[in-house]
């Protein structure tokens, strides 16, 4: 993996997520300080290794029960492949010209969070570089679970979705860059129209004619 990754900082986002793939982050940020990891995609490697010893022991001995089924690690990975490729896009609308609000330039803000400034003529190169070695890490956490036999390929970009009737079907499936950008457009578009019709539905329901009601004067009576 080169300096120029968006691997590290969409691991360092999804630490912070209070779900699944958070727990996971962190497991392996813990697995990779006690082993001595070279990098935190081997911790994840490792992580899965115990999670599926974990899970084993839990099955046949009554053991303790794992973080996740290791089959979730696959999941995993392409969540972080969709972050990759999330931070690469804010990256390159970011950079072409510079965001100023009060004096502060956003487009450094960003370019401090993911850690390097390329040019943006760059940015879908080092993405695809990153999905190479995120495919290395999908593949190699499948060929743990030899039992397996219909395991979906990692993606740039693709998402579970629970269906109205509760059946789960993947949707936003991008096979480059350029695809999953233009998923991203299509989300983003969905949630401003999504606000749009709220912050509408909001102002239709305010009363305008409604007075305040008086703070009560009356004091506690002593105990």
């Amino acid at each position: 993996m080169n300096d120029f990754s968006y691997i590290n900082p969409a691991l360092q986002a999804i630490s912070g997520y209070k779900n699944r793939d958070g727990d996971i982050t962190n497991f392996a940020m813990r697995v990779g300080e006690e082993t001595n990891s070279p990098t935190l995609l081997n911790a994840i490697l490792v992580a899965h290794e115990r999670t599926i010893d974990a899970a084993t022991d839990h099955k046949f001995n009554d053991g303790p029960a794992p973080l996740c089924a290791p089959i979730a690690f696959l999941d995993y990975v392409q969540g972080i492949m969709n972050k990759v490729c999330g931070l690469a896009r804010r990256d390159m609308l970011g950079k072409r010209e510079p965001e100023y609000g009060n004096g502060i330039d956003f487009s450094q803000e960003l370019t401090d969070q993911v850690g390097f400034s390329v040019d943006p003529s760059r940015i879908a190169e080092l993405v695809d570089e990153d999905f190479f070695v995120l495919n290395n890490l999908h593949c190699y956490i499948a060929q743990a679970m030899p039992y397996l036999t219909d395991i979906a390929p990692l993606h740039y970009h693709a998402e579970n979705i629970k269906l109205n009737d509760g059946t789960w079907v993947t949707d936003n499936i991008a096979s480059d860059f350029d695809a999953a950008v233009s998923v991203f457009e299509k989300k983003s578009e969905e949630y401003r129209a999504e606000q749009k019709r709220t912050r509408e539905g909001n102002a239709n329901t305010i009363d305008l004619t409604a007075r305040a009601k008086p703070k009560s004067t009356k004091r506690k009576k002593a105990a």
